[in-house]
């Protein structure tokens, strides 16, 4: 496994590079996304590309590809925003030059089918890299925190707690790399070459729209396949209820625990819900593959180390 690469900060007023790797996107939430970007004092910049269209993708493998390699190499860019998630990522995976990404390392951030991309940054180049809100999210944000994610990006130091209040599912304390993102994304890579590393590492999930028992799937699926068990703890996020869902939000919640439960017995770490990581508009930013401390009496989680180079 390759060691881990740091980004260099976002410098104040920098450039901010916007990529489509997934799904085409509404354009007025776009355009609000890249106002709000530009009003918090940060120039951005994408190619006309980013709005094709090829069916449910935003233009071919090729085009998302080399849109990233671009945005990688662009000595310009301080940052990288994806635009949307959807569905698409995991194809421009074989496409991705890893030498080249190690030799100009990027704040990168995303969530949802970026889980794909968060996987293969980490574990193919050794990028830390950060889940959090998508250009489409950010015109909703509020100036203040927009500005707050944007000043975390320009961190040097380790950002320490992240969450609190979450709910202890079962308790313990542990620490570990942070890994993971969506359910359904992580458990389409395990199996090839772009899984990321999870042998001690500390797992995050979050996920919409899935039945109880096909949660149940992706979680049993995490078990058979030794992920789990190679563990030091595990995260949940929000789970957003499936269309049609009629037992209430809590009834889901309670549901999601009880699986997470179920599919952790024996396992001697940490289990915590209520992680401000998902579908919804409290989703936070923080950074995958860097030493988080989780504390279940505590129901807290801190980053123990800096993300970001310098």
């Amino acid at each position: 496994m390759t060691s881990a690469i740091k980004p260099p900060p976002l410098e104040k007023g920098g450039v901010v590079g916007i990529a489509a790797p997934a799904s085409p996107f509404d354009r007025d939430a776009f355009a609000r996304g890249v106002r709000a970007l530009e009003e918090s004092g940060y120039r951005v910049a994408f190619d006309e590309g980013i709005f094709s269209r090829d069916g449910y993708l935003a233009g071919s493998d090729r085009r998302r590809a080399e849109e990233l390699a671009r945005l990688f190499a662009d000595p310009r860019v301080g940052a990288i925003f994806c635009a949307r998630g959807g569905y698409g990522s995991q194809r421009v995976l074989p496409m991705l030059d890893a030498g080249l990404i190690r030799r100009s390392p990027k704040i990168f951030v995303g969530y949802s089918d970026i889980t794909a991309l968060h996987g293969f940054l980490g574990g193919e180049c050794g990028l830390v890299t950060f889940h959090g809100p998508l250009v489409t999210e950010m015109g909703g944000m509020g100036p203040g925190a927009l500005r707050a994610l944007l000043s975390s990006l320009g961190k040097t130091a380790a950002w320490g707690g992240i969450a609190s209040g979450l709910r202890a599912v079962r308790g313990g304390r542990a620490e570990g790399k942070i890994v993971g993102g969506s359910l359904s994304v992580f458990c389409a890579t395990l199996g090839t070459r772009y899984a990321p590393p999870t042998k001690g590492r500390i797992l995050l999930f979050e996920d919409r729209g899935e039945k109880p028992y096909a949660v149940d799937r992706l979680f049993s699926t995490l078990r058979i396949s030794g992920t789990i068990g190679g563990a030091r703890g595990m995260l949940l996020g929000r789970f957003v209820p499936p269309a049609g869902w009629s037992g209430g939000d809590d009834a889901y919640q309670a549901e999601i625990r009880r699986i997470a439960l179920d599919a952790t017995d024996g396992c001697p770490f940490p289990v915590l819900a209520g992680f401000p990581a998902g579908h919804f508009p409290g989703n936070t930013c923080f950074p995958l593959g860097v030493r988080v401390a989780v504390d279940g009496g505590e129901g807290s989680v801190s980053v123990v180390e800096p993300c970001l180079a310098g």
